[in-house]
């Protein structure tokens, strides 16, 4: 089984095309679950008219707690095998999905990672794929010192779920949950263009840099998150 986890926040513009691009590729008995913020626009009222015409889908409300809150609500709710993380204003390409869970098998992954490129607001690349541009890849250090990670372009195995889980607000989901895999699990890259990502004023990515002070007490945050979780899996082992 197959879930696919959305966060969704004054998506309105986008969010159907979206899902267009995402049900297709799942099957009878996949689940779609949209966890939508508090948006003041039509967001929650096109995911819900989509899940009265589709019962794989699945539409829940978060309180207004931020991008990792949204994502918690939705993913705690996902019942599949494999968890896939999708943003609200994106496009699956065609053949994504079959794609990402081929890999899973012939990788024996816990998470996979596909390549991915950037758009404008009508879906025309603008920029070489992300695996080019970022160099994303394996190594602990150099992605917690510099994170390269597309959580819109991941999906994860049910056994990682329950470590992932809750993630901590350490401002980069994406990182928590790559980060996560790679101490405990094993990550494949499948170098084909599965997304096209789409860049817009309302992106919740921040478009620049920010000052080193910050980064520096995020890496920290991030470091002893780390640590916390270590222990509690540690602990659930000897229990």
């Amino acid at each position: 089984m197959i879930s696919v986890a959305m966060a969704a926040f004054n998506g309105e513009k986008y969010i159907a095309q979206q899902i267009d691009s995402i049900l297709p590729q799942l099957s009878e008995g996949d689940e779609l679950i949209i966890s939508c913020d508090c948006s003041a626009d039509r967001t929650v009222e096109i995911a819900r008219s989509y899940a009265e015409r589709d019962g794989r889908i699945r539409v829940l409300m978060d309180p207004g707690s931020g991008v990792t809150d949204n994502f918690n609500n939705a993913i705690s709710a996902c019942r599949g095998d494999y968890i896939f993380i999708s943003d609200q204003d994106d496009v699956w390409v065609e053949g994504k999905v079959e794609r990402v869970l081929r890999c899973f098998k012939e990788e024996n992954a816990d998470l996979v990672i596909h390549n991915g490129v950037h758009t404008d607001e009508n879906l025309r690349p603008i920029q070489a794929p992300f695996f080019e541009v970022y160099r994303i890849g394996d190594g602990k250090l150099k992605n917690i010192l510099k994170p390269r990670y597309s959580g819109c372009c991941m999906a994860f195995t049910k056994r990682m779920k329950d470590i992932i889980l809750p993630m901590p607000e350490i401002h980069g989901y994406d990182q928590w949950i790559a980060t996560v895999c790679e101490f405990w699990g094993h990550i494949a890259y499948p170098e084909e263009v599965l997304l096209l990502h789409r860049l817009h004023e309302d992106n919740v990515t921040p478009a620049s840099s920010r000052p080193l002070p910050v980064i520096l007490r995020l890496r920290l945050c991030l470091v002893w998150n780390l640590l916390k979780r270590a222990l509690r899996e540690r602990r659930k082992k000897e229990t």
